[in-house]
């Protein structure tokens, strides 16, 4: 073979691998250390395998469902709530799903004992081999001070901008020791630490998601009260992660930063991207972004992939106020085949209770009132609770 024959032989492997380089996906490496440096084996281990799902070193995809809230969590009938959610859906399919999720506010606040009734849920699951997400959608503490929560529970709207005077609200002040909105903050943050004490006394692990969708407008977290400034958000949750952990104890957390996808062209006006108000790798543990669409698509998902988190999506299903959702018309199955084809870093998805609009029509996005619900948890590629591992990385990441 000629000098010149051999070199463009050379030249010819070197771009075939170039092209193979840009075809397939480079998968980022999902890190298996916990934010907390005191963190529980067993959260150590949840850690552990879930970055080991994200960096494809096991496979499978964990299917998740949330349940509502801690008002509804209870419900025996209706859209929301264990009773038709999980155990209608171990019914329809026998399967469980492999994390079961829920609100610990947003609908209304939660009396200390009506938090521990939805404990022992979640603790029977646990026990019972599932992992377990936990939302926290506060009311606003300009509107609601906490004094008398049994008579004044709240409504719902006191989660979105849209739901009172928002002319005082300033991030800032929650966390003003001079400031009386500090009192009040540390109100909400006790009753809430207090539940999720219970559950590190019973040895559960939980996927801790506060102030999600912080990159939009319609919490009052959110970027309406700064538009321009993403620190008083990132002050905010570095107060709670450190608050929790270091006074309250609390070593059973896995922090989940929750995005909103980031804005198009027209959204600009009302949502940043995804990183804007991201605090930092020493205060989250896994990335977990919300997505609703028909075709079950994640457009930021190489953008979750630079974090170096497990990644996730927590909430995840088809459009609200399309057909699929209002009629329950949804083949649960594209959550396998869209996963395993085109997001195979994902660890996790929630798909999010269904509700009722108000106005004569039902959004179904609960796994249970979609179609081929028993087709996708049988699925190989989804794991349902029965195939949950995190045990086997006890002795991996422990302390």
């Amino acid at each position: 073979m000629s000098t010149q024959i051999f070199q463009h032989f050379i030249w010819q492997r070197i771009v075939i691998l170039l092209f193979t380089l840009c075809v397939y996906q480079v998968h980022a490496t999902a890190t298996d250390q916990t934010s907390n440096s005191n963190a529980s084996n067993s959260t150590r281990a949840v850690q552990a395998y879930l970055a080991a799902l994200s960096n494809n070193t096991i496979d499978g995809v964990i299917a998740g469902q949330n349940i509502g809230h801690s008002n509804d969590f209870l419900n025996k009938t209706g859209l929301m709530g264990f009773a038709p959610l999980i155990l209608g859906l171990q019914q329809a399919t026998g399967e469980s799903p492999g994390i079961i999720g829920v609100d610990y506010e947003h609908d209304k606040i939660a009396t200390p004992e009506q938090l521990s009734a939805v404990n022992k849920v979640l603790i029977d699951y646990w026990n019972a081999g599932g992992l377990i997400s936990i939302n926290w959608a506060p009311h606003n503490p300009w509107w609601n001070d906490e004094t008398d929560i049994t008579n004044n529970p709240g409504i719902w709207s006191h989660t979105r901008t849209n739901g009172g005077d928002m002319s005082k609200v300033d991030l800032a002040q929650l966390l003003n020791p001079q400031s009386p909105m500090h009192k009040i903050w540390r109100r909400k943050l006790d009753r809430i630490a207090s539940a999720l004490a219970e559950l590190q006394q019973a040895g559960v692990v939980i996927l801790w998601r506060p102030l999600q969708e912080m990159n939009g407008n319609w919490f009052w977290w959110g970027i309406s009260s700064a538009p321009n400034d993403p620190q008083p958000y990132i002050d905010l949750w570095i107060d709670m992660h450190r608050y929790f952990t270091e006074e309250k104890k609390l070593n059973n957390l896995l922090w989940v930063y929750s995005p909103n996808q980031g804005p198009k062209l027209m959204e600009r006006d009302f949502i940043k991207p995804i990183g804007w108000r991201y605090p930092g790798e020493k205060y989250v543990d896994v990335i977990a972004g919300t997505a609703y669409n028909n075709g079950l698509e994640i457009r930021d998902y190489k953008n979750y992939q630079q974090f170096n988190k497990p990644i996730a999506m927590a909430e995840f299903g088809p459009v609200a106020g399309g057909k699929p959702s209002r009629n329950g018309t949804f083949d649960t199955r594209l959550y396998a085949k869209q996963l395993q084809k085109n997001y195979p870093d994902i660890a996790y998805w929630m798909s999010w209770s269904s509700w009722d609009n108000g106005n004569g029509t039902q959004e179904h996005q609960a796994l249970v009132h979609n179609q081929n619900a028993k087709a996708l948890l049988t699925n190989p590629a989804i794991i349902s609770r029965q195939q949950i591992a995190w045990k086997n990385f006890l002795f991996i990441n422990k302390k």
